[in-house]
């Protein structure tokens, strides 16, 4: 009886040996399943983002061109105007300067208006704007905007569309290359529409899809790439003298 009861014994612990064993075996082969399926997810991921800079880079190597690639392929960009029938700014800070382009010069666009308000974290707050009027001869007119007509500013009229304000339609002819937009007073949504025709583009915007096929799925990974169309200076140097080889604040 005790030799049969040491088997018995004996052939149980085998039984959870074996039981402890292949539930290791099976945790292991799913773990090393699932290791493999992210390392193949991570993969194509880098190789679609791979392929939509290669989008880019070819857009951006060809100023003249409009596409790249082909849709449903390794790869597909396209270049986009943005700008012309609107300029829409959302948030900008205080002190914060936009330059809109103007060039090349188009008799039918007469004119322009500035609709602005707080942002959504300031909606009580009061923002004022400044604009600058640019010919090509460097005559320069300015405009100032607020909401109660003090320090010299001009009352501006209520707004729509969910801007507090808006300017009267400030004149525009072909001598006119750029318009510069201050925000003062504090942070503010800021809209710009033109008048009588589109604006010239304002903004060049490459958008690039890579794609790669994954079983029955496809990988896609999406880049964009925006500068402006006219070489804009950036606003950081409104506050900034360049001469010779320094920058002096």
């Amino acid at each position: 009886m005790i030799k049969g009861e040491h088997k018995g014994q004996v052939a149980l612990v085998l039984v959870l040996i074996m039981t402890v064993v292949s539930t290791l075996a099976v945790s292991l082969a799913s773990r090393s399943t699932v290791d493999t399926k992210i390392q193949q997810s991570e993969s194509e991921g880098v190789q679609a983002l791979l392929f939509a800079q290669t989008g880019l880079e070819q857009l951006i190597m060809n100023p003249s061109g409009s596409t790249a690639g082909l849709m449903g392929t390794d790869y597909y960009a396209e270049k986009s105007d943005i700008g012309k029938s609107s300029v829409d700014l959302g948030s900008m800070d205080i002190g914060s300067t936009v330059e809109l382009n103007l060039q090349p010069a188009n008799a039918a666009l007469t004119s322009f208006i500035v609709y602005w308000g707080p942002d959504n974290d300031n909606p009580s707050n009061k923002p004022a704007v400044f604009i600058s009027v640019i010919t090509s001869s460097g005559t320069v007119t300015d405009y100032a905007y607020d909401y109660d007509g003090l320090n010299g500013f001009t009352v501006a009229t209520a707004g729509s569309g969910g801007y507090a304000k808006r300017t009267p339609n400030i004149a525009l002819n072909i001598n006119v290359v750029k318009v510069r937009i201050t925000v003062l007073g504090s942070p503010a949504l800021l809209r710009v529409l033109p008048v009588g025709a589109e604006f010239p583009s304002q903004i060049k915007s490459i958008k690039s899809t890579g794609s790669v096929q994954s079983g029955s799925q496809t990988v896609k990974y999406g880049l964009q790439y925006d500068e402006s169309a006219a070489d804009s200076i950036p606003s950081v140097f409104d506050y900034a003298l360049f001469s010779g080889g320094s920058i002096v604040q």
